[in-house]
């Protein structure tokens, strides 16, 4: 590992730091192009970039114009989407970019840990940067309106808001703008709820204010690129979330995109949240009606292997001090006769769980009503383990933390209740084993517990609730009337290989057909894009059957059958 690798790492694990160090990077680059060395202290991804464009063919026939939304300075979704500019101009269409550049209140580059202030002169340094690196003439927010007076203006507009619930009821322009900044304010403030707090007020404020700067700027750019579709991150964050909105309203098609669980994969959603990681209705009936082959079901073991063992992902949030089944009732004080229930909580802002609330109000209502469900029943055990990167995603540290709203709502717990800590060293895995059933809000747990023939209760809007392999009620009386009817009646044999079976085919497909791997570009740490075009990955048409795939999402093209496709696992 290098010494900008291994800052770049130290730098991840402490926010505030990061923000310090990014802009110190900005002031010395700016400094640098004033002294007539613009590429000293440049990222080595963005001579990639400059390789890449120093590649392209001159366009000649134009199928039509792609906007794609850079809005922050995300190293690797920034490499990511020049990288597919390339290959939408290399297939014939023209690729153009915008971006903020800087001088909003507040936005969510970075969560309440690292910011105020916001690292903007960072932010549009490397976003510009990777832009122009790439070939590209990005169009910030201040090239088409005064950012200064449509600031003074939303201030003006908010000012009467004195409630949370009024922010959230925030209508302008026909847009229900309080509900689209929402998780951008979850994400920001690392919460799962929005209390009525001065902070949150205050910082659901400026992310409105934030907002009706965008409307303004966005239909400014809509008119001026005229585009024929969108390309835009995860869906859910309040910038693309109001540009999709706009981009609706004048007919324009849009596509949008996530990195995926297994390494250097994409997920899309042509028209949809790609954060809600939703397969197409036509992919997942096809691969439900079909069984794995041996190769398929080998495949999908070393991926589920690696998830247990913590190798699928580079914050491997938890450990494995305790993998022996055997040994967790024995840490748990927990008797091996009794029935055992096990409560996979979900980080409570992330966007795989906020707005997606079906038999409860909230992931801690859940979690609330299952420890009183465990008082009515003295005769099961039920333990709530807390997801492990509440506290180890250092750089994003929830604030809104389930163990003290537990200890808030029941200090001495019920007898057989045990509370397994984010810093536990009981593996998650070991427990699935022990358990009788899972009962999850949208965890991923939950398509792996049912991939072992497994009963599993789901609570929220998971992509693979209503599948025909979990159980998924609809409101919350329903939810524990299940949860007891699994423990006193069970799951019959042939019903639980059943089951098995179809969630494995579910799974194979939503991981090796739905995730996409992008070849292009390798991650070789957090925020360490490097593409790996001269190790054989070309950008041309008919070169790469997966990066066709994410081209033809992109452009809302149908493509029938998707072939099954593995991608890399990553390393941990």
């Amino acid at each position: 590992m290098t010494l900008r690798q291994r800052l770049l790492e130290w730098a991840w694990r402490h926010p505030r730091w990061k923000r310090r160090l990014r802009e110190a990077w900005a002031m010395a680059r700016i400094g640098a192009r004033w002294g007539h060395a613009p590429r000293l202290l440049e990222p080595p991804e963005f001579r990639d970039l400059r390789q890449l464009a120093g590649q392209a063919a001159p366009q000649t026939d134009r199928r039509g114009r792609v906007l794609f939304l850079t809005f922050r300075g995300w190293s690797t979704h920034a490499v990511i989407e020049t990288v597919l500019a390339h290959a939408l101009q290399r297939r014939g269409w023209e690729a153009v970019f915008a971006t903020c550049g800087g001088r909003l209140p507040i936005c969510d580059v970075m969560p309440v840990h690292a910011a105020p202030p916001m690292p903007c002169l960072s932010c549009s340094e490397y976003a510009t940067g990777a832009i122009a690196a790439a070939g590209f003439q990005p169009l910030r927010l201040a090239d088409v309106i005064d950012m200064r007076t449509a600031v003074t203006l939303a201030r003006r507009t908010v000012a009467g808001l004195s409630s949370v619930h009024a922010c959230e009821e925030f209508v302008a322009h026909d847009l229900r703008m309080g509900e689209m900044v929402r998780a951008s304010v979850l994400w920001f403030l690392s919460r799962g709820t929005l209390p009525e707090d001065p902070l949150v007020l205050r910082t659901y404020r400026d992310f409105l204010v934030s907002a009706l700067v965008l409307v303004v700027a966005f239909e400014a750019i809509l008119d001026r690129l005229h585009p024929d579709r969108l390309v835009a991150l995860n869906g859910r964050f309040f910038a693309e979330a109001i540009l999709l909105a706009l981009a609706t309203r004048r007919g324009i098609g849009w596509t949008t995109y996530e990195k995926g669980m297994l390494a250097d994969t994409l997920v899309t959603s042509v028209g949809g949240a790609a954060s809600d990681v939703t397969m197409p209705e036509r992919d997942v009936r096809a691969a439900l009606r079909h069984p794995l082959t041996p190769a398929e079901s080998c495949e999908l073991d070393h991926y589920l292997a690696e998830r247990r063992r913590g190798d699928a992902t580079l914050d491997k949030p938890w450990s494995c001090s305790d993998a022996d089944s055997s040994v967790v009732r024995r840490r748990l004080g927990l008797s091996e006769s009794r029935p055992l229930l096990a409560m996979f909580s979900n980080i409570a802002w992330d966007s795989a769980v906020t707005g997606k609330d079906i038999c409860f109000p909230s992931l801690g209502d859940w979690l609330d009503e299952g420890i009183r469900w465990a008082q009515l029943h003295p005769e099961v055990d039920v333990v709530i383990r807390l997801h492990p990167a509440e506290v180890s995603v250092t750089n994003h540290l929830t604030l809104d933390r389930m163990a003290d709203r537990i200890a808030r709502l029941m200090p001495r717990l019920p007898a057989n209740v045990r509370v397994v800590q984010p810093t536990s060293g009981i593996d998650s895995y070991a427990l699935m084993d022990e358990a009788c059933a899972g009962l999850v809000y949208t965890s991923t747990v939950g398509l792996e517990m049912a991939a072992m023939g497994k009963p599993v209760v789901v609570a929220g809007a998971t992509h693979y609730r209503d599948r025909g392999f979990t159980l998924d009620p609809e409101s919350a009386g329903q939810y524990w009337e299940t949860v007891t009817r699994v423990v006193v009646v069970g799951m019959a044999a042939d019903v639980r290989e059943r089951t098995r079976e179809r969630a494995r085919r579910y799974a194979h497909a939503f991981f090796f057909r739905f995730h996409h791997p992008l070849h292009a570009v390798h991650e070789e740490g957090h925020g360490q894009p490097r593409l790996t075009l001269g190790a054989g990955a070309p950008l041309d048409p008919g070169s790469d059957p997966s990066l066709d795939l994410i081209v033809a999402d992109l452009l809302g093209e149908d493509v029938e059958p998707r072939p099954a496709r593995a991608g890399r696992h990553r390393a941990g």
